[in-house]
């Protein structure tokens, strides 16, 4: 029999920080949003609500435990809840806020947090030579994509157990939530290179199968047309 689970799952990303303006690798650093960020996510919120429809829709909310994607929940879900979309438990009681899980954190990027490109090829360009040719670098401290993916799906699936019918709005971060995407679509993200990052408060969407079988992506990379035109 076939488990019970979300109607739609979103994976949305985090809006601007200043190390996102600079070009500089965030990772499992904890990062604040900055305004640009803070009105991306406003206008997100909004975006996503018209899609969703009006109020009746039941919705959830699940996010990194970083603050960056934690205010994003916040200001998403106050979007929500002026559209009437309000975001409920299993039992159709209102929740508080955003549930935070910290398995839906940023891919950890090692010795490269806090640096730009052009300052890890200065001050390692071994380890940055590999990363480029691989996506994967162990000895600067990077997560592996597998084990991003993994946690990621793990996630996403338990939030999303239960949810008949429902939609599950996961706030988290662009490498994460692609390395998630590939694993629950049946990818190897150790290997697979063909999906784009999202854009700043741009968003995935996965169904289900229609036997059952897994996951399916919907749709890729979410959000004002004009930002990814101009990408």
């Amino acid at each position: 029999m076939r488990t019970a689970t979300a109607a739609r799952v979103v994976l949305l990303r985090h809006g601007q920080t200043d190390f996102n303006a600079q070009g500089r690798f965030q990772g499992a650093s904890d990062i604040p949003l900055n305004d640009t960020g803070r009105a991306q996510a406003r206008c997100a919120g909004r975006l996503l609500a018209h899609r969703l429809g009006s109020g009746g829709t039941r919705a959830r909310i699940a996010c990194s435990p970083l603050a960056r994607a934690r205010e994003t929940a916040r200001i998403v879900a106050g979007e929500l809840e002026a559209a009437g979309i309000r975001p409920v438990d299993e039992g159709g009681a209102v929740m508080p806020g955003p549930a935070v899980d910290d398995r839906l954190i940023e891919r950890s990027y090692g010795l490269f947090e806090g640096l730009t490109r052009a300052e890890i090829e200065r001050e390692m360009p071994d380890a940055f030579a590999t990363w480029r040719r691989t996506g994967e670098c162990a000895e600067a401290d990077i997560e592996s994509s597998q084990s991003a993916g993994e946690r990621m799906r793990a996630a996403v699936e338990a939030h999303a157990r239960g949810w008949a019918g429902g939609t599950l709005v996961i706030v988290s971060h662009g490498s994460a939530i692609v390395r998630g995407v590939e694993m629950m679509i049946g990818l190897d993200p150790l290997t697979f290179t063909g999906l784009r990052g999202l854009d700043n408060c741009h968003w995935s969407e996965l169904v289900p199968g229609q036997a059952g079988d897994g996951w399916r992506l919907a749709a890729h990379n979410l959000g004002p047309i004009e930002e990814v035109l101009r990408a």
